[in-house]
């Protein structure tokens, strides 16, 4: 089993990263040109961009880890809608992880356009899905609690740390800073 914490993930402090608003989805069993392709890219379209050089908000770069495949999107999330995720998910399985620029948090698990477990960072215990509880245990190791309801007087989570720590504990892909500077394979997708 992995074992990381949210320090590990400090690295997101840095908005240069990701941006104000980022999405990051992680499907299993595709390489970086077909789930590129999923989202409407030519195969002759698909080129390699660093994080400097990747024209934003239209274009998306890809990385892959062992089984799953990560599609970064950096400052902005149009990638955050169910049809992307059905087509991505179809035949497989996706996990979306993403924050707006209003710093709204969501996590969602997709087996083949099905929404098995999906949440909020800071609401942990209202959770949606057919399987509202399938990654309970998980969240509850990579520093949610699922099962509390917060008084008025809480401290907000450290959503971006655990999210990173949740997605690596499900997929074993352990996501560095280094690795969003590319270069990496994109398209224009939007």
């Amino acid at each position: 089993m992995i074992e990381l914490s949210r320090a590990d993930f400090d690295w997101l402090e840095d908005i240069t990263v990701l941006g104000h608003a980022w999405s990051l989805t992680f499907v299993r069993g595709l390489d970086e040109a077909e789930a590129l392709r999923r989202l409407g890219a030519q195969q002759a379209d698909i080129r390699l961009f660093t994080n400097e050089e990747c024209p934003l908000p239209e274009a998306v770069r890809a990385w892959r880890s062992g089984e799953w495949t990560v599609i970064i999107e950096v400052a902005d999330c149009s990638l955050v809608d169910p049809k992307v995720t059905d087509a991505l998910s179809a035949q497989t399985e996706t996990i979306m992880i993403f924050e707006n620029v209003n710093g709204w948090s969501e996590f969602e698990y997709v087996i083949d356009g099905q929404l098995m477990t999906s949440f909020n960072p800071v609401a942990a215990y209202l959770r949606e899905g057919d399987e509202p509880d399938r990654l309970v245990e998980e969240m509850r190791v990579a520093g949610f609690d699922p099962d509390t309801v917060p008084d008025e007087d809480f401290d907000l989570p450290d959503d971006e740390g655990s999210l990173f720590v949740l997605t690596a504990l499900l997929t074993g892909v352990v996501l560095t800073r280094e690795i969003f500077d590319g270069p990496l394979p994109g398209a224009l997708v939007k």
